[in-house]
């Protein structure tokens, strides 16, 4: 009786465990590889979302190459309003930066405040007002987002029989009109449209931060032969014909765009169509895509494969990788003659292009990839047998290829050993002799106009130099106008301020006019710009430590290199004393100073001395410590 009984006990409390643990199991909701709608970055990716009575958890992956990564303090995750604060993380403490290991990225579970387990959507924010690594829209219904597509955009049929333009000069405006289905403001996304002729600077006109709130972008350039040029968006390239005279319109669907440009959808087949063409050259447009990965050598691991190599291992390294692409591209039954002819003009000139450029790309394959203790490669060459591949390059010989941007590459006494003679390349090649000062923004002279007229023959080309120097006339007006407007918001406003610097000032003297009007104080000046992605991460983490030391002087100089536009909206957000300078002024201060990179920082005492310098971000507690000591002296 009594082992009758003992058994029944045994058994409840079995039952009672199995609940209990069934019980727990059902505490916790699970959601895998979760969509979201939108992305200020492409480095962080949520994997997984748990939901747990006692936390919410995030399993992510940070990816990038090199270097040390970590997750803001202030982080935290919003939901109906509410907002749910970051505990933790064992991979990722508070305040700690993590190297980043040869594989190329941080795996980390991130622990927030507990979120109800009902709960259908969340925005993850480092940052609350968009300058650290945020996604939006995070969904846990499992539902993919998709934009709206216009009925007649789906119904597009491809055309096998499409025509290329003609090769021909033909000076005149390209239009490229972007329009975004899915398009929020508030996720910041960032948008380049890239149409390269022979004497722009690179980018010029175009390095798009803003968005019509519809999500609409429309611009123009001079162009004087069809080429292929790009729309980037975040970090994904959409290449597509550029006419002259012709108008592209591009309609992309953005949060299949957006997922499609993570590594955890890559590969996804349900993100492969985001983007659609409309002009006279669509269907090549759209049959581009398809091969779009292989018309450029340098793929995504070239710097990786190339580190280290000698000359001739990297000649023998592209040649292959041109081979194995080109047979890609002749075996896709998929794409029409048109399109194949293009593809492979692109890819044959960048062929040229990277074997030409083997010094630079060799010498700075360790930079860009982190390695360090890489031996100097011997660069001496014997260029007959060097180069002697590109004879084989038709597209080098025939001028109803030109369906590239690299034209102005091949002016040098090298290249032209191996391109058919034209007189072409010598107009170009003075035409980019008298633009150079377009780099600086500093538009012709009187006396460089009357060179082109008398110095290059061809009189289209010499018009596309005169109407490029025309428009960056027009910029600068209204760059001049946007930085007064900036100005003026300056002077009304108590967190941020501006100091004149006049564009003639010697760089000698920057520095002690700006250190003179704050003696008495300890100040820490920081080198930035708008497009230094260290130095804005470095501002995120640094931004308690100001509020700590609020007796610091907080100065930030960039120059003219970052859009003025954009200067103005970012430091109304950096709380400070901000500089700005000509490019000139900030190459001369970089070798008086002897530094080389920004981030930059300099700690000057109480007494104007500089105490302190570092290039690249030297830790939240350096900084702390040099501070506190020259708010001592």
């Amino acid at each position: 009786m009594n082992t009758k009984h003992s058994r029944q006990k045994a058994l409840s409390l079995v039952a009672f465990l199995m609940l209990l643990v069934a019980t727990t199991a059902q505490a916790k909701r699970v959601v895998e590889r979760p969509y979201f709608l939108g992305s200020n970055n492409h480095k962080l990716e949520i994997e997984r979302v748990t939901l747990d009575k006692k936390a919410t958890f995030l399993d992510v992956k940070i990816y990038q190459a090199s270097g040390e990564v970590g997750i803001d303090s202030h982080a935290s995750i919003m939901a109906n309003g509410v907002k749910y604060d970051y505990i933790g993380s064992k991979q990722l403490p508070k305040g700690v930066f993590v190297k980043v290991p040869e594989c190329g990225y941080v795996a980390a579970t991130l622990r927030f405040k507990p979120m109800p387990e009902t709960t259908t959507e969340f925005d993850f924010r480092e940052i609350a007002d968009n300058s650290g690594w945020n996604i939006y829209g995070v969904r846990l219904d499992g539902k993919r987002p998709q934009a709206d597509i216009p009925q007649h955009l789906l119904q597009q049929a491809p055309d096998k029989n499409s025509k290329l333009p003609a090769t021909d000069l033909n000076l005149g405006k390209t239009v490229v009109a972007v329009r975004l289905l899915g398009y929020k403001p508030e996720y910041k996304t960032t948008l380049d449209i890239i149409v390269d002729n022979w004497f722009s600077p690179q980018r010029m006109p175009f390095a798009h931060d803003s968005i019509g709130v519809d999500g609409t972008c429309r611009v123009s350039a001079n162009a004087i032969l069809p080429t292929v040029a790009t729309v980037r968006i975040n970090r994904m390239e959409i290449p597509f014909l550029a006419v002259p005279n012709d108008t592209t319109t591009v309609t992309i669907d953005l949060p299949t765009l957006t997922l499609a440009a993570t590594h955890l959808f890559a590969n996804d087949s349900e993100v492969k169509k985001f983007v659609w063409f409309e002009g006279k050259h669509a269907a090549v447009d759209t049959e581009l895509q398809s091969v779009k990965t292989k018309i450029s050598v340098f793929g995504v691991t070239f710097f990786d494969d190339i580190c280290g190599m000698t000359p001739l291992q990297y000649r023998d390294y592209v040649q292959q990788s041109y081979e194995r692409l080109l047979t890609a591209i002749n075996s896709n039954a998929a794409i029409g003659t048109a399109t194949r002819t293009l593809a492979q003009s692109i890819l044959s000139m960048n062929y040229a292009s990277a074997l030409f450029g083997f010094k630079n790309n060799i010498s700075m394959a360790p930079m860009i990839i982190g390695k360090r203790g890489v031996p100097r490669a011997d660069m001496s060459i014997d260029t007959v047998s060097y180069f002697k591949p590109l004879e084989k390059l038709s597209v080098l010989h025939s001028k109803n290829q030109r369906y590239y941007s690299y034209l102005g590459d091949f002016t040098s006494a090298l290249c032209r050993k191996y391109i058919s003679a034209d007189p072409l390349l010598d107009d170009i090649a003075e035409g980019k002799r008298l633009s150079r000062s377009f780099n600086r923004k500093r538009p012709l002279t009187e006396q460089q106009m009357a060179a082109a007229h008398d110095s290059i023959a061809n009189d289209m080309v010499c018009e596309l130099l005169l109407a490029n120097n025309e428009d960056l006339k027009s910029q600068l007006a209204s760059a001049d106008n946007t930085l007064a407007e900036v100005k003026k918001s300056a002077n009304q406003n108590s967190t941020f301020s501006i100091i004149d610097i006049d564009p003639k000032m010697s760089a000698q003297q920057i520095l002690p006019t700006i250190i003179d009007k704050y003696k008495g104080k300890a100040v820490l000046i920081d080198f930035w710009n708008t497009w230094c992605i260290p130095c804005k991460a470095a501002m995120t983490t640094i931004r308690p430590l100001k509020e700590q030391l609020t007796d610091v002087v907080y100065v930030y100089i960039a120059d003219a290199s970052s859009p003025v536009d954009k200067w103005g909206e970012m430091i109304k957000t950096i709380s400070g004393v901000h500089v700005r300078l000509t490019e000139e002024q900030a190459d001369a201060l970089a070798k008086i100073y002897k530094f080389s990179g920004i981030p930059t920082y300099f700690v000057v005492n109480k007494e104007g001395k500089i105490t302190y310098q570092k290039t690249s971000f030297p830790g939240v507690e350096t900084l702390r410590e040099q501070l506190v000591s020259a708010m001592q002296r």
